[in-house]
């Protein structure tokens, strides 16, 4: 752009020497964040995130335990791996152990059960946590680890047996030195019978048990024999069920019924109904 000074009488008094404008720039733009980078630090928080739910868990804390709940935290979120050494130090169990460093998809749910944290097993249950999800490797299941560290508790609760489910009215004892069993209902005897047990080289483990699968008929996994009127102990390899009775223990462990005895009890005991081996 050029500027002329004209005078009165028509001549070019001055002219300034033209000046080039700068050019027009865009607005700033800001530098993008590196999605790599952002996607990182994201699954860094949520692996932070997680590890101090599980740490609640581990440390019996409700309250942080339920801040992370209804801080969004979902209740079927399974423990990062790999896990932090650290936190597999905090426990000397040799199978949870296995489940924290060699398997995947281990649920705070299976946690709070190999633990025995009662009402963390109940807050999660309430909040949705699924006691049926399973672990990739062997496919184990909260109700499964209940079993195998005898929360008997935790296992009514993650059946959903509260104080007025039927199961509670029901009560089978079996007494292994008279090799004979009585059903209880409503605190009467409504059902003896003589048994047999495991053999010397397989012998009936005793304890408390829960009835947790019933099987009309079922064929052993472990040896070549059928057992009609299955009621499987504890989600483990053994139980109640139609046997030969020779008139001593004989079994690989699972408790032999009389015919008719195995077919009223299938019939009339529930699911979650306690068994007392002594």
């Amino acid at each position: 752009m050029a500027c002329l000074l004209i005078g009165t009488d028509g001549r070019i008094l001055s002219q300034e020497v033209p000046i080039a404008l700068a050019p027009v720039l865009p607005p700033f733009a800001p530098l993008l964040p590196d999605p790599a980078e952002e996607a990182a630090r994201r699954e860094a928080e949520e692996r932070a995130a997680r590890m101090r739910f599980f740490t609640a868990i581990a440390d019996n804390n409700r309250q942080a335990v339920s801040e992370a709940l209804t801080a969004g935290m979902d209740p079927n979120v399974s423990l990062p791996v790999p896990v932090d050494p650290a936190f597999v130090k905090r426990f000397t169990d040799e199978r949870l152990n296995y489940y924290l460093t060699r398997e995947q998809n281990f649920t705070g749910l299976m946690l709070a059960t190999s633990l025995g944290n009662l009402q963390i097993v109940r807050d999660l249950l309430l909040a949705g946590a699924d006691p049926y999800r399973m672990t990739k490797k062997h496919r184990t299941y909260a109700l499964w680890l209940a079993a195998k560290y005898q929360h008997i508790e935790i296992m009514r609760s993650l059946m959903g047996i509260g104080p007025e489910h039927e199961a509670m009215t029901w009560n089978i004892e079996i007494d292994l030195s008279q090799q004979k069993a009585w059903v209880w209902h409503e605190g009467k005897i409504v059902l003896s019978m003589p048994i047999s047990s495991g053999r010397k080289s397989h012998p009936t483990a005793r304890g408390e048990y829960l009835v947790t699968d019933k099987y009309r008929t079922w064929k052993s996994t472990l040896y070549d024999a059928k057992m009609p009127y299955f009621l499987r102990l504890s989600c483990g390899d053994f139980g109640l069920h139609e046997g030969v009775l020779p008139g001593y223990p004989a079994s690989h462990g699972c408790i032999r019924l009389p015919g008719k005895a195995a077919k009223e009890l299938f019939q009339t005991v529930p699911i979650g109904t306690m068994v007392v081996i002594k």
